[in-house]
């Protein structure tokens, strides 16, 4: 599996997605695409086996977005 490939890709459709330049048909196929993604993913994760380092791995995710929400300028969503 491609980690920076599919990053790479599912970044580029979420830029699309936010492009005041696309219409609604278009950036509605793209968000439907990710919504997909993300289903598919939750899925996989949920039929998976939990690892010792999970716990840690995710705790350290949630404090990154905390610290990204956080930091974030007011007024940006």
């Amino acid at each position: 599996m491609d980690y920076k490939s599919l990053h790479d890709q599912i970044r580029t459709g979420a830029a699309e997605l936010c492009s005041p330049y696309n219409d609604g048909y278009t950036t509605w196929q793209i968000k439907k695409d990710l919504y997909q993604l993300k289903f598919l993913l939750d899925e996989i994760l949920a039929n998976s086996p939990t690892y010792s380092v999970e716990p840690q791995f995710l705790e350290e995710q949630s404090k990154k977005k905390m610290w990204k929400t956080l930091t974030q300028p007011q007024g940006n969503t």
